[in-house]
């Protein structure tokens, strides 16, 4: 399992330094969406703090499942308001929604 807690980690932290680079230029609400890629990525190097550091931060854990909760439920909201259309023909976002939903499910489990 620790396979893919490390892997959906590393293509979560990936996607989110591709959202960021890609920001259409013209597009006047441009910051927002770049916003959106910083949230991504400052959790996914919360989980890769969380899988380097199992036990060894007071609080980690907590921190990483409060922002994996905050993405999931951005991410389903984000799906909800753009209709099942429009989330089809973006296939990253379900695959964002998922690799977060992945990501909470470790960071809840307890490990020893």
């Amino acid at each position: 399992m620790g396979v893919i807690d490390r892997l959906c980690a590393g293509v979560l932290f990936v996607l989110a330094i591709m959202d960021c680079l890609l920001v259409p230029r013209t597009y006047t609400g441009r910051i927002w969406i770049f916003g959106t890629g910083l949230a991504l990525l400052f959790t996914a190097m919360l989980n890769v703090l969380r899988i380097r550091n199992s036990g060894g931060v007071k609080g980690l854990r907590v921190f990483c499942i409060t922002a994996n909760l905050i993405m999931l439920v951005f991410a389903v909201a984000l799906m909800a308001s753009i209709g099942r259309s429009r989330t089809l023909a973006n296939p990253q976002v379900p695959l964002v929604a998922t690799l977060v939903l992945v990501e909470t499910v470790f960071s809840l489990e307890k490990r020893a």
